[in-house]
């Protein structure tokens, strides 16, 4: 059973990693395309583009993991059929639920390299991707830090700590300078929300710096007319699929506490808990497909067939998504129920007669 298990997992493991290649080599074009009708944008140019698409890779390489995953399953097993080599280890006494324990660990060495993909490579790769696409676009951003980013406008230099979603900043610091680069203006707001194409501060805490004193001044409420409007700040914003897990839990928890909406992230942090048990489920499906006509389906007609049911999951499970992001319903139940779908459809075909 070692070398049973061993022989299976070689060739499950190079057919998916192969698939994964063409399938982020084919998505990376397209965003390719999509990144050159960009470059007319501040200083973002054709190279921009092209090391933009390349960090988004190891993103690209986790999101297309399932959809791998299906195809790797369906040539592997394919082959296997193909040079009768699964009949051989049926009748050497190798059950159907056997067959499936031995997928399933082999399905953990896949599920363990979309592990390290997807929580080591994608998010600091897709955030550095993110950074240098903004400063490319906008020189309005000129530095961004763990500590949030730096903004000039006009005399006036901006640091704004954490951006969320709808139009929402906190934790703002102004410092404005005169023609000799003196400062004389500083400016604290703890939140600002983009209303009516102006930012309104809340509880504003002023400090102006004259020749012979200093003053100090504070407000409910205030407009403040700036040129930084949200789509530069948005450019920054924290997106669900560049975070980890543990950073993903971490920002829901403020977001909780803030009283902001987290549906978003929620189901960021749901869909990457179920994409292991996904992936396993879908290379478990290609047992029923390929044993149901073995020798008499060609490997790409296989392939497609795996290409299909990948694809058409994948679509479903952005469906659901939207939906529910849609409609507020419950996050847990529009990620998960794709997958446990597919579960019970695979305890339906895996039943003994």
């Amino acid at each position: 059973m070692k070398l049973l298990q061993g022989y299976i997992t070689r060739h499950l493991l190079w057919a998916t990693l192969a698939t994964l290649a063409v399938l982020v080599a084919i998505f990376a074009f397209f965003s390719l395309i999509d990144q050159l009708g960009e470059t007319n944008k501040g200083n973002y140019g054709v190279l921009n583009a092209i090391v933009y698409v390349l960090l988004t890779l190891p993103r690209l390489a986790y999101e297309l993991f399932p959809i791998a995953a299906m195809i790797g399953a369906m040539a592997s097993l394919g082959t296997l059929a193909q040079h009768n080599e699964l009949d051989v280890i049926r009748i050497s006494g190798v059950s159907r639920a056997a067959l499936c324990g031995l997928l399933v660990r082999s399905a953990l060495v896949i599920v363990l390299i979309g592990l390290i993909i997807g929580e080591l490579l994608a998010p600091y790769s897709e955030q550095k991707a993110q950074h240098q696409r903004s400063m490319a676009m906008t020189e309005k951003i000129t530095l961004q830090t763990k500590y949030g980013f730096w903004a000039r406008d006009g005399m006036s230099f901006i640091n704004i700590r954490q951006v969320l979603p709808n139009d929402e900043v906190r934790e703002i610091y102004i410092y404005e300078f005169d023609d000799k680069s003196r400062l004389r203006n500083s400016i604290y707001s703890p939140r600002a929300q983009y209303i009516e194409d102006n930012w309104m501060l809340y509880d504003i805490r002023q400090t102006v710096i004259a020749e012979d004193e200093v003053k100090s001044k504070t407000y409910k409420k205030a407009l403040w007319g700036s040129l930084l409007d949200p789509e530069i700040v948005n450019l920054v914003i924290i997106r669900p699929q560049y975070l980890t897990l543990w950073g993903l839990y971490n920002y829901i928890q403020y977001l909780r506490l803030n009283s902001q909406n987290a549906i978003h992230y929620e189901q960021a942090l749901y869909a990457k808990l179920m994409r292991p048990i996904t992936i396993v489920a879908m290379i478990i499906l290609a047992i029923p497909l390929v044993q149901g006509n073995a020798r008499f389906t060609a490997i790409g007609q296989r392939v497609f067939i795996g290409a299909v049911i990948g694809m058409a999951f994948h679509f479903i499970n952005l469906a659901s998504s939207n939906l529910g992001i849609v409609y507020n319903l419950p996050p847990l139940l529009m990620v998960c129920w794709p997958t446990l779908l597919l579960l019970l459809i695979l305890y339906h075909l895996l039943r003994e007669d």
